[in-house]
């Protein structure tokens, strides 16, 4: 009788078992949008976004991002013309949230980009060149859309310390990320 009163009461007391999908230690990606050039007086124009990037779980659900892409610009428009891209490359510190098919994320880092390009004032070009650190951040949903698939929606934004006002001060792009979970 006490043999059966036990197995009756672990087996309520017991919670049901669900398969939880195991969460990956890190993911290689790439990325491909829009994005927009900006200086400290206005737009140096818009463009496309190309890159990739790698991460690692460092603890829970916190992982390291390093990342390399390159932003373009054009701005044909008007007495104040500019053409070129910024490489920016980032180490962030991302935040996911949640367990499920469908994480929310934030993060942040430090970053560094490279600006070439020509401004085209009343009919005389100068080209430029500069080098920047920075800051950034921005947020993202990682959708599975697979057992090692995801596609990421992201809004992002690169900052930099320039000492020319001309350079590239502000770079916000919308992205789509497709990424493969290590």
């Amino acid at each position: 009788m006490r043999t059966l009163f036990v197995v009756l009461a672990l087996g309520l007391a017991g919670g049901s078992a669900h398969a939880q999908v195991a969460e990956s230690r890190g993911s290689l990606s790439v990325i491909g949008g829009i994005g927009k050039t900006l200086d400290d007086e206005g737009s140096l124009g818009g463009g496309w976004v190309l890159g990739g990037a790698i991460d690692h779980q460092v603890w829970g659900r916190r992982r390291v991002e390093a990342s390399i892409e390159v932003i373009t610009h054009d701005r044909n428009t008007g007495f104040f013309q500019s053409h070129g891209q910024t490489v920016i490359v980032g180490v962030s510190l991302v935040h996911r949230f949640g367990s499920r098919d469908a994480q929310p994320y934030l993060f942040y880092g430090l970053t560094a980009g490279h600006h070439s390009g020509t401004d085209i004032f009343d009919g005389s070009s100068s080209s430029r060149s500069s080098t920047n650190p920075g800051l950034r951040f921005g947020f993202g949903v990682a959708i599975r859309t697979g057992r090692r698939f995801e596609i990421s929606p992201e809004i992002r934004l690169n900052g930099f310390w320039i000492d020319n006002d001309s350079d590239p001060a502000t770079l916000p792009s919308f992205g789509v990320r497709f990424g493969w979970r290590m």
